[in-house]
């Protein structure tokens, strides 16, 4: 049988005005299994577009006998041993990841300066959490992890050009990749701005997605992958619980070929949907959701994947 009855596949962005219909924006394609094709949405602001999600994922959960799957282009975690440069954490209470989201929930700031009874303005103060992080942990001889700003000289703490890697830091080397990113040739997270940058769109993603992961009307029935599912099995047997109706998953529509669109990011979504939706319907895409190639059970990599990096659906090697 197919793990999901319906798919939503995002394309994030993080730009600081609203903006839609266009490259470079936030695309959407959902839809149910037996649907011939998605459809395709480019909501002018992250508040819209977390409204839209959410609207996909209220009827199913209301039917409490469906699952759908939702996946988003952002990082959903970042290199081993950020969670310890994250000032004012107590980095046991949670797992990492865990310990990520909740950070950047409470320090993001999204929509600033929308007036009463006026449309999201869009504009976060992503470039402030990054300098605040970086002035905790940076020394004249390392600065860093995050770097590369709208206009340099703006956030003193922000390096323009790429510090030199591994970022060096009291508690240790941070990568400037996830094991992950190394396998699918996804770019930093902690690259702000710039063209082929993403580090934005996870400071701006993650909190959202925590605010839908964790909401009470769908905590119960929610799980994020592979942080909160572990792998599925590589042969027949059991994988989630009969209860959970949500899966969160990251992705990189870049291992996909988009399908041809006079709008990149919209044909890559639609890829991406079908992608999914079509190894669903031959029972294949369990396999997505198993222990990478490569990754030892139990090693310290799958360990680092499963408690605070996070893995790449589709990306296989």
């Amino acid at each position: 049988m197919p793990l999901f009855n319906a798919y939503v596949i995002v394309d994030w962005s993080a730009t600081n005005r609203r903006s839609a219909g266009r490259a470079d924006c936030i695309w959407i394609a959902h839809g149910s299994a037996t649907a011939d094709k998605p459809t395709t949405v480019s909501p002018p602001s992250r508040t819209d577009a977390e409204q839209i999600i959410r609207a996909q994922l209220q009827p199913i959960v209301a039917s409490n006998k469906e699952r759908v799957l939702v996946c988003a282009d952002f990082g959903y975690g970042y290199s081993a041993g950020f969670t310890s440069l994250l000032p004012g954490v107590d980095c046991g209470a949670l797992p990492p990841w865990r310990t990520v989201w909740q950070y950047l929930s409470e320090h993001l700031q999204d929509n600033l300066g929308t007036k009463p009874g006026h449309q999201p303005t869009n504009r976060s103060n992503r470039f402030e959490v990054a300098s605040a992080i970086n002035s905790m942990v940076s020394s004249p001889a390392s600065t860093g992890p995050f770097w590369c700003q709208f206009k340099a000289g703006v956030y003193t703490c922000i390096p323009q050009e790429q510090p030199p890697q591994p970022f060096a830091c009291a508690g240790g080397p941070i990568a400037p990749l996830r094991i992950t990113d190394r396998m699918a040739k996804s770019n930093t997270p902690f690259r702000l701005f710039g063209t082929g940058s993403v580090g934005s769109q996870v400071l701006t993603g993650i909190p959202r997605l925590n605010a839908i992961r964790f909401d009470p009307q769908f905590a119960a029935c929610s799980a994020v992958w592979p942080f909160e599912t572990g792998w599925a099995p590589k042969k027949d047997g059991t994988w989630l619980d009969s209860a959970i109706r949500i899966i969160h998953a990251e992705i990189y529509p870049s291992v996909r070929a988009p399908l041809t669109d006079t709008i990149k990011d919209r044909g890559q979504v639609r890829a991406m949907w079908h992608w999914a939706r079509d190894l669903d319907a031959s029972n294949a895409l369990i396999h997505e959701f198993a222990i990478p190639p490569g990754i030892e059970s139990g090693s310290a990599e799958d360990d680092i994947i499963r408690s605070e990096e996070g893995w790449i659906l589709g990306c296989s090697g």
